[in-house]
């Protein structure tokens, strides 16, 4: 800051000089020649002074821009891909590290229906991390009635995060010894992302020294060095290449790291929030310090109905069924007053779901307390889609 100003004073001073030397000139020449010289060098003088003003002011709004830079700080940017399979505990996991229920969640799967954010600010630091929803096939895809998005979202988050973070359910004793292959075909696909992987549902293994034998079948024993990792530019593989590589996997070898977690319990979180704070990069932001999500308050709340219902009614039921805002605003005292109408697919559904309505309500405004950190009042409107 110093050296600026003491920049900006000699310029001012050399400008100054720059003046006045013109100007003695002017005087010289007005005593020795005629009226039309001194006239063309009065009009001279005057355009003179007006450059030699315009120069200053240049020189002047450049330095104290440069002023103005020094003076800002600099920020620190981090974008997170966090992928895995349906209810392995992805929007848990990033709830609890932004600190709050930014992400619809349930019991079960496809509750996260779209790609979405959640932005949590440290100091300088902004850490996005990009949810998806869980990777599935085409066939399951139109089993439970799913939007196109679920097939590409994984693959666009793989190409904007700086970090992929693969959370693996090791609660599930049918799927917990190998990764799925969805998420392999993913890595083979992207072989130069910096990958880490994350063993969620810790507290339901009794033994924990089978997390270390899991630890070494998912990883193959081996962990990535720089050295090893692809570039971006080399080449990738084909779709029929990938597949023959899936098929002999259990694993993959090019984890940089390896956590142990309970996203619903918060333990291991901040130990894996820490590591991923070291590779921030210099940049700007993406989103203003006051925003958590990218998502409208309108859309959250469909979320937290949906995942609602989900919760308390059983089997394909809630799936068919279809929330909507009918209502949404904030009173002065910053309480959130929402209507959102469910439309169920025929009379037995919405009998069903009358039953078990102020539930399903109640449970929703606290999940929304808890996302708008002020208070929320909810009204549900049912009806039926074939009348």
């Amino acid at each position: 800051m110093r050296i600026l100003l003491l920049h900006l004073l000699t310029m001012m001073n050399k400008s100054l000089v720059l003046l006045n030397h013109i100007s003695s000139v002017y005087k010289c020449g007005c005593a020795v020649g005629s009226t039309k010289i001194k006239y063309e060098q009065t009009l001279l003088a005057s355009a003179c002074n007006r450059l030699g003003l315009i120069v200053c002011n240049r020189r002047i709004s450049r330095t104290h821009q440069d002023i103005q830079l020094a003076d800002k700080p600099l920020t620190k940017i981090l974008r997170i891909a966090i992928i895995g399979t349906p209810n392995s505990g992805k929007s848990t996991f990033i709830n609890q590290i932004v600190g709050r229920r930014v992400f619809a969640i349930s019991s079960k799967v496809h509750t996260t229906r779209a790609r979405a954010r959640a932005v949590i600010n440290l100091d300088d630091t902004q850490v996005v991390f990009l949810d998806t929803p869980g990777l599935v096939t085409e066939t399951e895809s139109q089993k439970h009635n799913l939007e196109n998005s679920f097939l590409r979202d994984g693959e666009i988050a793989m190409t904007e995060a700086n970090i992929v973070a693969v959370v693996h359910d090791v609660g599930n004793h049918f799927t917990r010894g190998r990764l799925d292959p969805k998420v392999l075909r993913l890595l083979y696909l992207y072989p130069y992302k910096h990958v880490v992987l994350i063993l969620n549902k810790v507290d339901m293994v009794k033994k924990k020294r089978y997390l270390l034998e899991l630890s070494d079948r998912l990883t193959c024993k081996s962990l990535a060095s720089p050295e090893t990792i692809h570039t971006e530019g080399s080449r990738k593989l084909s779709e029929e290449e990938v597949l023959k590589e899936v098929k002999k996997q259990l694993g993959w070898p090019n984890f940089h790291q390896v956590f142990m977690v309970s996203a619903l319990e918060g333990s291991g979180v901040g130990e894996v929030m820490e590591y991923f704070l070291q590779y921030s990069r210099t940049g700007q932001w993406m989103y203003p310090e006051t925003v958590y999500t990218d998502q409208k308050p309108e859309k959250v709340i469909c979320e937290a109905v949906k995942s609602r219902l989900l919760e308390n009614l059983p089997n394909e039921i809630p799936y068919n069924c279809e929330t909507q805002i009918e209502l949404c605003n904030e009173l002065r005292d910053g309480t959130i007053m929402a209507v959102v109408l469910i439309t169920c697919p025929n009379i037995r559904t919405e009998k069903l779901i009358m039953k078990r309505i102020r539930t399903i309500a109640q449970e929703a405004e606290s999940e929304l307390r808890n996302t708008f950190m002020t208070q929320v009042l909810l009204k549900l409107v049912l009806q039926t889609a074939d009348k």
